[in-house]
């Protein structure tokens, strides 16, 4: 009796030891999703063992159509990324360009028995498993205006309509990026979901626009899939900065010219002098790029042969712009020109004032001078001449009486 309760027990201790061998549990689980053709997934599976010495393995089956072990010779469009670390494994699985046949269910597998096959199809018992379900759909045809070149300002309009999303789909939206970024149309358009209208675009507007149509699985209520198509918007080169023809500098003041463009692709700026571009510049002229892309020409210490041309090129693949702005550079003593020709002017004058004034002075004293040899000799008195008058007569009296 006592051997036959010996022999149950150790049966027991067997059985348990056996059901402990495998002791994991999944902290990262696969989900569940759907995608179109040519499309990419990628699921992933982690576990860490709760018991036992051995590390965790993890292997992926697809049970659809019969369940098959995959691997990395499966399929050149599987992908497997798996890293072991003591006690847990974690596991990424990619299909690339996705077909329709790819549509199943996929399961995880962990395991950490060291009695384990390659094969968990074949030892259920020494594994634990998770699932996760993929639904591939047909490519669905969405009509989107082809790449544009955008060369002058204006209305830029963009297309991207759904010709038939079969029976199965339903759209929900249609949603527009620039480069990762939501844009929203600011036009008007009788199917504003499906077409991108811009007004007044410039080289700013430049960029990959992507158009993503969202449907609604009408089989699965709740479940969505996404599409999307990019449309490329080249724009020619368009300088931003506002320079007067000419600007004027004292000798010695700094100087910094800054230059900004806008187009697709991101131009280049550049500055040259005289229409050559600058390259081996003197140590007191610089050339940098701000954050924002401006290319900036700095001139210190002006001297009299930086007066010159310069002109800020951008170009891209598509073609350039420039703009030229003239730098004068004045002489320091330039502020001092005003006063000192004021007083110039001030001093010629009085030097003019003082020698008519000169000449009308001497002129006075000749007029002068001739008035006194010309003058006429000056009468006698009138007691004189009333004297001779008196003798006069009195001779004539006399001269009466003898002839009467």
């Amino acid at each position: 009796m006592k051997s036959r309760l010996l022999i149950s027990l150790l049966l027991m201790a067997i059985v348990a030891s056996c059901r402990a061998q495998n002791q994991v549990e999944f902290t990262t689980e696969p989900q569940g999703t759907t995608a179109f053709e040519d499309d990419s997934v990628q699921f992933t599976c982690e576990a860490q063992k709760t018991g036992g010495g051995d590390d965790v393995a993890i292997v992926w089956v697809k049970t659809s159509g019969g369940s098959v072990v995959i691997d990395d010779s499966t399929d050149a469009r599987f992908t497997f990324a798996t890293v072991n670390t003591p006690g847990s494994a974690k596991s990424n699985f990619s299909i690339d360009d996705l077909q329709v046949a790819d549509t199943g269910s996929y399961k995880c597998y962990a395991s950490n028995d060291p009695t384990r096959g390659s094969n968990p199809v074949l030892e259920p018992t020494k594994w634990e498993s998770v699932q996760a379900n993929l639904k591939v759909f047909a490519k669905v045809a969405i009509n989107q205006t082809a790449d544009t070149n955008l060369t002058a300002i204006g209305t830029l309009e963009l297309g991207c309509q759904v010709s038939d999303p079969g029976s199965d789909l339903a759209i929900a939206s249609v949603t527009w990026t620039r480069d990762g970024v939501a844009v929203t149309d600011d036009g008007s358009s009788t199917q504003p979901n499906y077409f991108l209208k811009i007004t007044q675009a410039s080289g700013s507007d430049g960029g990959v626009y992507t158009c993503t149509v969202t449907f609604n699985v009408l089989s699965t209520p709740g479940v969505t899939v996404t599409d999307s198509q990019d449309i490329t918007v080249w724009a020619l080169p368009r300088i931003t900065s506002h320079f007067r023809k000419s600007v004027k500098y004292q000798e010695g003041e700094t100087v910094t010219l800054k230059c900004t463009a806008e187009g697709y692709p991101t131009p280049t700026v550049k500055w040259l002098k005289e229409n050559e571009e600058l390259v081996n510049m003197s140590s007191r002229m610089s050339y940098f790029m701000d954050d924002d892309g401006a290319a900036n020409l700095r001139i210190t210490n002006l001297e009299m042969g930086d007066r010159a041309t310069y002109t800020c090129s951008a170009e891209n693949s598509l073609g350039s712009d420039n703009l030229p702005v003239l730098l004068r550079v004045k002489d320091r003593l330039a502020a001092l020109w005003p006063f000192l020709g004021i007083l110039a002017e001030v001093v010629i004058l009085v030097i003019i004032i003082f020698y008519f004034e000169k000449r009308k002075s001497d002129s006075d004293d000749s007029a002068e001078d001739e008035d006194d040899d010309d003058a006429p000799v000056k009468k006698k008195s009138n007691s004189a001449t009333n004297e001779k008058s008196v003798e006069k007569d009195e001779s004539d009296v006399r001269l009466r009486n003898v002839n009467a």
